[in-house]
């Protein structure tokens, strides 16, 4: 209900409560956004400075070990040389003469000491000797993984035998002490 105006002088007025109410909301909501602007802005800057302390840590880093290799690349060449001569390949080789089946034969055989690793290129008389070959080799208990790379069949040959390319890994079975003396062997080869 209106309050009652006896002085007709006067131009009725009413204070806009309402109004004045949304534009103190307004200025302390712009006041608030300009603060987290600031704090953002702070925040930026020192993740920037960190980024720049990380990057020239990385750099440092990269310098020292590009010059540590630079005054030895000799004796790191060496030290791989001299761990690849102690593993023994023909550990690889035996684990194809256990599962070797006559209907197999072999085309290409690369072996990598280092890695213990074997790529046999082969050809069988069908896809199921090859498989059969693949499943033996994973049930060998020396045999780290096996992958049968690609397979496929002679077109032009009239008997279409299967061709095969699978690369065997081998499991180090040397003993403890023989690694070690390896190791060791190659790190005063490579302090020398």
């Amino acid at each position: 209900m209106k309050t009652l105006q006896l002085d007709f002088n006067r131009n009725p007025s009413v204070v806009p409560w309402l109004g004045l109410l949304l534009t103190v909301i307004g200025i302390v909501a712009v006041l608030w956004v300009m603060t987290q602007l600031d704090v953002a802005k702070e925040n930026k800057t020192q993740i920037e400075i960190r980024e720049d302390e990380v990057a020239l840590r990385i750099k440092q880093l990269e310098s020292k070990r590009l010059a540590a290799q630079q005054a030895s690349p000799v004796s790191e060449k060496v030290g791989k040389i001299v761990l690849s001569q102690t593993f023994n390949p023909e550990a690889g080789i035996a684990i194809l003469e256990e599962v070797w089946l006559p209907e197999i034969a072999l085309t290409r055989l690369e072996v990598a000491n280092l890695e213990r690793d074997i790529k046999l290129e082969l050809e069988a008389k069908t896809l199921n000797d090859v498989l059969l070959f693949v499943d033996r080799l994973n049930q060998h208990p020396a045999v780290k993984q096996v992958s049968l790379a690609r397979n496929s069949s002679k077109v032009g040959d009239p008997f279409k035998p299967a061709v095969a390319s699978i690369e065997i890994f081998w499991r180090d079975d040397r003993p403890s002490e023989t690694k070690a003396s390896a190791i060791t062997s190659v790190s005063t080869g490579a302090a020398r």
